[in-house]
């Protein structure tokens, strides 16, 4: 007997929605795509965008895409900003801005900025000025943590633990570098900070949950639990549900959707369940990262066939 073929994650995720839908689009969220700056330049093609359009707006139905504008020191032109926003604009498609604070270098490695020089400071608070005069609503990638170790950042610790350090430094780069400027810039920026998945580990890198949720204008989750057993953190499936609901109670009311990627899985369907378990705890927008990653091929099996 031939076995039923394996769509793609896309498929899942439209699967998902196209049970949801009333109005525009959905009932109770809002789907959302993550378009990386990477992805964004490539988007200088006028038939890429709309081809990359057409195929995945045939599966799935967006409410929102996030167009970043900065990673690892690559920022998308202007005048392509503007381009790609009113694009989608016309698709009836809402659209804000993003932000990954990554720095370049590192060979795949996490690399984070210094955040206690001159000139590393002068280059993140231009970053923010620069998306907020894009957008209306930004959020950063959890990319916004340090773990910066140069000689400045030794220098500017002091006496201090590490943990002490990068709590008060991210507190006042939140404030002074990333709302700040942008509100400056655009007083109706709103800013959301997105929160990954190892939260035991927050605050070891500069993530205050008790602080930075008042200096926000809202929170993001990070729900991309992926393979439990192949993965660094072994984080359970169930974390996926269990993190919004954590959330929910650091900043009331202003967590406003949960994160999903196509990263370390081997099946099909531990992707959709990280969708699923999102959608069940109530996150007001399913995030879907990346929009380029949606239109590969599948390269996974599924567990109810046997494919591991």
């Amino acid at each position: 007997m031939r076995k039923p073929s394996i769509k793609p994650a896309l498929i899942a995720a439209g699967g998902l929605a196209a049970a949801c839908a009333f109005g525009q689009n959905y009932k109770s969220f809002k789907v959302c795509a993550y378009i990386p700056v990477s992805t964004v330049n490539r988007m200088a093609d006028d038939a890429w965008l709309e081809r990359s359009y057409e195929t995945i707006n045939r599966q799935i139905k967006f409410d929102k895409v996030y167009l970043e504008t900065y990673r690892s020191r690559v920022i998308a032109n202007d005048a392509l900003i503007e381009k790609v926003k009113k694009f989608f604009l016309s698709k009836g498609i809402q659209v804000a801005g993003g932000v990954a604070f990554s720095d370049a270098g590192g060979d795949g490695q996490f690399i984070t900025h210094s955040y206690v020089t001159d000139e590393d400071r002068a280059y993140v608070k231009m970053v923010m000025e620069k998306t907020a005069q894009h957008f209306d609503e930004i959020i950063l990638d959890d990319f916004f943590f340090n773990m910066n170790k140069s000689d400045a950042a030794i220098a500017a610790k002091g006496t201090k633990s590490w943990t002490e350090f990068r709590l008060g430094l991210m507190d006042e780069v939140s404030r002074d570098l990333i709302v700040g400027p942008a509100k400056k810039v655009n007083p109706k920026c709103k800013v959301v900070i997105k929160y990954p998945n190892w939260y035991e580990h927050f605050q070891a890198l500069g993530y205050d949950l008790d602080k930075e949720p008042k200096i926000f204008d809202g929170i993001y989750t990070g729900t991309e639990t992926r393979d439990s057993e192949i993965t660094d953190q072994h984080l359970q499936p169930y974390e996926s549900y269990q993190i919004v609901r954590y959330f929910d109670n650091i900043a009331p009311g202003r967590n406003g959707g949960g994160w999903v990627d196509t990263f370390s899985i081997r099946t099909i369907d531990r992707y959709a369940e990280q969708l699923w378990d999102t959608v069940f705890a109530k996150a007001p927008e399913m995030m879907i990262f990346t929009w380029d990653l949606m239109l590969r091929p599948p390269q996974y099996g599924h567990r109810l066939l046997g494919h591991e």
